[in-house]
C-alpha cells in the first residue's frame, strides 16, 4: 500500500485512494477522470517503458516521493490497453528497473482489468533514507504533469533537502544514532560535509542568540547548563558514531570544527563587548571536557587514528604579551588545565576526577562506557595517551627542553592502575606508529621514565611525598629494565 500524499490540482484524487478497500480493485475511473499530474503518468505501451520510467524517477524525487506510471492508457486518457505474453513484460520491465535504478527502487508491478482491457500498473514510493533517484545515470525531476533532468547543482540541493530540515542538536539520543548512520552508510562526503556544518552552525547560532539574551551571567550560565551541555552530549553521540562506522574523514573535519568553536568564542564573537559577563572560559573549558571523553571512546575502540585528531591542538587566539602566551601552540589541554588551577577548579588536581565531575549524573556518556568505572579508567588512558605524544613530538623528537611545560599529566596516583593496560600496548606497538610516532625502545623508555617523574612530581606538591612503587605490568618491568 503506497502512503498517502496529495498529488495534482484540487480536482486531484490521493494515490491511496486509487486502490479500494484491502482488495487492491484499481479505480480507473476516477484516475481517468483526473488525468495525469504530479504523481500519475499514462504510457500507450510498454515500448515507452524508457520513458515510464524516466516519469517514475521524477515523480520519486518530488516532495510528493511517490507515484504511478500506467501502461496501456495514452495521454488522452483513452484505455487501449497491452497485448503479449504480460508475465514476461512484468519480468522484463522489473530487470529493467533494476539495472536502471540508483539506487535500486522497491516497486509493485500489477495487472488490472479495465473493460476487457489489461492496463500495466508500475508504482513506487521514495524510501524515507534516500534524498534523490537516478534513472539511467540522471536524476529526473516531475513538475506538473512535465519531466525534465536535474542541473549538479540542483542535484546537490536535492541531496540535502531532507537533511536540511534535520535539527540533530535536538533528536533525541537514539534517533541521531540512527539519521546519522543514514548519512554515514550512504558514504557520500558531500552530504557528510553539508550535515556538518548545518550542525556547528545551529551550535554558534545557538552561543550568539544566548549571548543577546542574558545580560545577568548567573542566568545565562545557567541556561548554558540546561542547554549547550545537551548540545555536548550530541557531540559525543555523532563522535561515537563516527567511530562505529570509521568514518574518518568526517571525524577529521568534525575535529577541525570542534576546535574552530574553541577558538571562535573568544575572537570571533567578540566576546569582550559584554565587559566580561559572558564567561568565555567557560564554554572552552566544557568543550574540552568533553573532547576528553571522545579521546576515552576512541581508546575504548581501539582507534588510534581517531583519537590522534584530538590532540596536538593549539590556541591561536592567545595575544603575544599576554601571561599565557606561553601555552599559545602547546595544547589546548594543557591551556584548560593550567586555566583550571588558576581559578582553583580542577578537582584533586586531575583533569580525569575534573571530567567525573562535570559528567556526574549525565547518563549519555555514561551509559556509553557501562558506567563510571570503565569511564574513569578510559580518561586517564587518554589523559596518558596525549601526555606521552607530547613529551616525544615536543620534546625527545622536538625541540622543547623541559617535560613538564608541554604537558600535565592529571591521572595522578591511580595512574597505575588505570594507565598500565594502555602502556602495554604503547609497548606492543612503538615500532609500528600506532599510538606514538615511531621511536627506538631506548627513546620510548625515556619518554615513560620522564612521563612517570613527572606524575610524581605533580603528586608530591599536591599531596606530599608519594611511594609510586614498582610496576604491577611483568611487561612493562621487563621492558623497562632492558634500559
Amino acid at each position: 500500500m503506497l502512503r498517502p500524499n496529495p498529488i495534482g490540482s484540487n480536482n486531484s484524487i490521493s494515490i491511496d485512494k486509487l486502490i479500494l478497500g484491502g482488495k487492491r480493485i484499481m479505480d480507473i475511473e476516477r484516475i481517468l477522470q483526473t488525468g495525469e499530474t504530479q504523481s500519475v503518468e499514462f504510457k500507450k505501451s510498454l515500448s515507452q517503458k524508457k520513458e515510464g520510467c524516466k516519469a517514475l524517477c521524477g515523480m520519486l524525487n518530488t516532495e510528493i516521493g511517490a507515484g504511478m506510471v500506467f501502461f496501456g492508457i495514452s495521454p488522452e486518457n483513452d484505455v487501449v490497453g497491452i497485448g503479449g505474453n504480460l508475465d514476461s513484460a512484468q519480468r522484463t520491465l522489473a530487470q529493467h528497473i533494476q539495472q536502471k535504478f540508483d539506487p535500486s527502487i522497491v516497486c509493485s508491478i500489477k495487472i488490472e482489468d479495465y473493460k476487457d482491457k489489461k492496463i500495466l500498473v508500475l508504482s513506487a514510493k521514495r524510501a524515507n533514507d534516500v534524498s534523490c533517484y537516478e534513472y539511467d545515470g540522471r536524476v529526473f525531476i516531475k513538475e506538473g504533469s512535465t519531466k525534465r533532468y536535474l542541473s549538479a547543482q540542483e542535484k546537490k540541493s536535492l541531496n540535502n533537502r531532507k537533511f536540511d530540515e534535520i535539527n540533530y542538536l535536538e533528536l533525541g539520543e537514539n534517533e541521531l544514532e540512527d539519521k546519522l548512520s543514514k548519512v554515514f552508510i550512504q558514504k557520500n562526503k558531500y552530504l557528510e560535509i553539508h550535515v556538518l556544518n548545518n550542525l556547528f552552525t545551529q551550535i554558534f547560532s545557538f552561543i550568539k542568540k544566548e549571548r543577546n539574551n542574558f545580560s545577568d551571567k548567573s542566568l545565562l550560565i545557567d541556561n548554558l547548563n540546561k542547554v549547550f551541555i545537551p548540545y555536548l552530549n550530541r557531540i559525543f553521540i555523532i563522535w561515537k558514531v563516527s567511530n562505529d562506522y570509521d568514518t574518518f574523514d568526517f571525524a577529521e573535519r568534525m575535529t577541525d570544527s570542534l576546535h574552530k568553536l574553541y577558538v571562535d568564542v573568544f575572537v570571533d564573537l567578540d566576546f569582550d563587548k559584554l565587559n566580561g559577563i559572558f564567561d568565555v572560559f567557560w564554554i572552552q573549558s566544557k568543550i574540552i571536557f568533553i573532547v576528553y571523553c571522545m579521546g576515552a571512546y576512541s581508546i575504548l575502540q581501539d582507534k588510534p587514528n581517531f583519537a590522534k585528531l584530538l590532540i596536538n591542538r593549539a590556541n591561536p587566539f592567545i595575544e603575544d604579551g599576554s601571561e599565557y602566551e606561553f601555552a599559545k601552540n602547546l595544547s589546548w589541554f594543557f591551556y584548560i588545565i593550567v586555566k583550571l588551577i588558576e581559578k582553583k577548579l580542577l578537582i584533586k588536581k586531575s583533569i580525569c576526577h575534573t571530567v567525573l565531575g562535570f559528567l556526574e549524573n549525565n547518563n549519555t556518556v555514561l551509559d556509553v562506557f557501562s558506567g563510571i568505572e570503565k569511564l574513569s579508567d578510559k580518561l586517564c588512558q587518554f589523559d596518558y595517551f596525549q601526555c606521552i605524544n607530547e613529551v616525544i613530538t615536543k620534546v625527545i623528537l622536538g625541540e622543547e627542553k623541559y617535560y613538564d611545560t608541554v604537558c600535565f599529566p592529571s591521572f595522578g596516583s591511580f595512574h597505575m592502575k588505570m594507565t598500565e593496560p594502555f602502556i602495554e600496548e604503547i609497548i606492543k606497538s612503538y615500532d609500528q606508529g600506532k599510538w606514538i610516532p615511531k621511536i627506538s625502545k631506548s627513546q620510548l623508555i625515556l619518554a615513560i621514565k620522564s612521563l612517570d617523574e613527572n606524575v610524581k612530581n605533580t603528586f608530591d606538591k599536591v599531596y606530599g611525598p608519594w611511594e609510586k612503587g614498582e610496576w604491577d605490568s611483568t611487561i612493562i618491568k621487563d621492558f623497562m629494565k632492558n634500559d
